[in-house]
């Protein structure tokens, strides 16, 4: 067994083979989506496949979509562990997903599961923490000194969540969730969530709290409603800007994508109009793109933030 740079378990070679490279199987499982790849240890993407997630028997769907992409075995490059970002909240301990309005994954040992088809550790985090991990690793505040690496990200798709990072840490909070926030409240006496509550930044800013709004397409979101939905995230912006004082929020996920620049026109006039604190002048927001830190990305991203040698596989 050889060691890589970070300490990864690489597969031996012999002066016969191939030089093969260390990366990771990545898996996002959405609500809409199943998407799974391979990326190499640079965070390129090299392998992707996807299905749509079936109304119900989702596991032999994702089992036979990775089951694909292992038996493709792209050129040169060697998984040595999974990363799979899924719905929140997350539960540490058992390595399954409690997804709000999702009672058919509750408790299902999903962790357990995937190592068992792919022989490989698994590591499990939420889209938004993935970002937050691609971001360290492949965004704007890679190599920069950690003392100045404090921001937070929102990741809105089909979910709305987040992470934020305190000294280059991806900080956890009690039970490992810290990040939720698509369940700040945004308009008192809203639109309900399927949290329960009303007027949550995700019963706005989700695909399908947009679709169900417009009866249209994400891609066909009239301007009125982009501009709602823009005003709506800023608000949750301008209240993690004020309760953490982080340097930048990253914005990424489908929703931003797709709704462009309207959405951060809309975003960034309902910004400088909620955050008034003088300290908060310099707070920026952007977004980014898929291609640069998409979800496989944020997947493999935290397997490497995860994956040491000392590590064992989980049970």
């Amino acid at each position: 067994m050889s060691f890589g740079r970070s300490g990864l378990r690489l597969p031996a070679v012999t002066e016969t083979d191939d030089i093969e490279r260390p990366g990771y199987l990545a898996i996002d499982l959405g609500p809409t989506r199943l998407t799974a790849g391979v990326v190499d240890g640079d965070g390129e993407v090299v392998l992707r496949d996807r299905v749509a997630t079936p109304p119900r028997n989702v596991w032999p769907a994702l089992t036979q979509l990775v089951r694909r992409v292992l038996a493709a075995k792209p050129s040169g490059v060697v998984p040595v562990a999974v990363g799979l970002t899924c719905p929140g909240p997350i539960d540490r301990g058992t390595g399954s997903m409690k997804p709000v309005g999702k009672p058919m994954w509750h408790d299902f040992p999903l962790r357990r599961e995937v190592a068992a088809i792919t022989q490989l550790p698994v590591y499990i985090d939420t889209a938004g923490r993935g970002l937050a991990r691609a971001e360290l690793w492949r965004g704007e505040y890679a190599g920069v000194d950690r003392g100045d690496q404090n921001f937070a990200t929102l990741s809105i798709g089909d979910q709305v969540d987040g992470a934020l990072v305190s000294g280059g840490v991806v900080l956890d909070g009690l039970t490992g969730n810290l990040g939720q926030f698509g369940h700040l409240i945004v308009e008192p006496d809203g639109a309900e969530c399927v949290c329960g509550a009303a007027g949550c930044l995700a019963a706005y800013a989700g695909v399908s709290a947009i679709e169900a709004a417009t009866g249209r397409e994400l891609r066909r979101t009239p301007e009125a409603r982009i501009n709602n939905v823009g005003v709506m995230i800023a608000r949750a912006c301008a209240s993690m800007a004020a309760m953490f004082d982080p340097s930048q929020i990253v914005i990424g996920g489908v929703v931003p994508e797709v709704l462009g620049a309207p959405l951060f026109d809309a975003l960034a006039k309902e910004f400088e109009v909620r955050s008034c604190l003088p300290h908060l002048s310099a707070v920026r927001v952007r977004g980014v793109s898929s291609r640069q830190l998409g979800p496989l990305v944020g997947a493999a991203a935290v397997a490497l933030a995860q994956h040491r040698v000392d590590d064992v596989p989980a049970d």
